[in-house]
């Protein structure tokens, strides 16, 4: 192995690596986040709005890494699928990591968690996004296209039903509110539940992304908006 090579396969390491801690730490972000909401923990909440700062700057070292790994090394193959695929990976990565800080901040400002009944729904659907997310890194980090378009085949019919019942449990505590005294308190925490159900339904699509990377890096072939590629 030449010199170039070597300098190539240590870039590759390098960019793999912060690629996982990323992974990692956007996953202790969505965690933390759900916790802190489940909890009414405000001191958890603030630590997620925190470290945002960190998967961003996480986002920016990765880009550099891997637009200098193309302008220096020229990959092709496997290489040039894995930092194509980072380029891309890194964007739903910190989106996610958005999304987690946004329901951290829907903490903040609630205080106290909302009702057990509207909780309830809500964290089905936390469940079904922690579970994506983690199922589809695992299928970066350790390269298993099978498991990687099955996540892909998975319907996400149920994602959709947990979100519109959580919604429908939000809907019917706002038509609850009392005519005189709470009401606006009561609107006011319905409103942002909405909102965390809307955070949680976008994590699972960029967690779906980040599976169809996943697939992309090990077999080459691009399966993002081809539904049919995934029957």
């Amino acid at each position: 192995m030449n010199g170039k090579e070597t300098q190539l396969q240590q870039m590759l390491t390098r960019l793999r690596t912060r690629l996982l801690v990323m992974s990692a730490s956007v996953g202790i972000a969505v965690d933390e986040a759900c916790a802190a909401l489940i909890e009414g923990n405000m001191g958890r909440a603030s630590a997620v709005i925190d470290g945002d700062e960190v998967i961003n700057n996480l986002e920016n070292e990765i880009d550099d890494l891997a637009l200098a790994l193309l302008a220096r090394n020229q990959p092709v193959a496997h290489d040039l699928r894995f930092v194509v695929a980072s380029l891309r990976m890194v964007i739903d990565l910190e989106r996610i990591g958005d999304e987690a800080a946004s329901i951290a901040e829907r903490a903040l400002i609630l205080h106290s968690p909302l009702p057990p009944a509207v909780m309830d729904t809500i964290s089905a659907l936390m469940h079904s996004a922690n579970a994506l997310y983690k199922n589809a890194v695992e299928c970066f980090r350790s390269g298993d296209a099978e498991q990687a378009l099955k996540l892909c085949r998975n319907d996400d019919d149920e994602i959709t039903q947990q979100e519109v019942i959580a919604l429908q449990s939000l809907m019917d505590y706002l038509y609850t509110i009392p005519e005189q005294g709470g009401g606006i308190g009561q609107s006011y925490a319905g409103m942002h539940g909405i909102l965390i159900c809307r955070a949680l339904s976008r994590i699972c699509r960029r967690s779906a992304n980040i599976a169809e990377h996943a697939y992309f890096i090990v077999t080459g072939l691009n399966i993002k908006h081809k539904k049919s590629a995934c029957v």
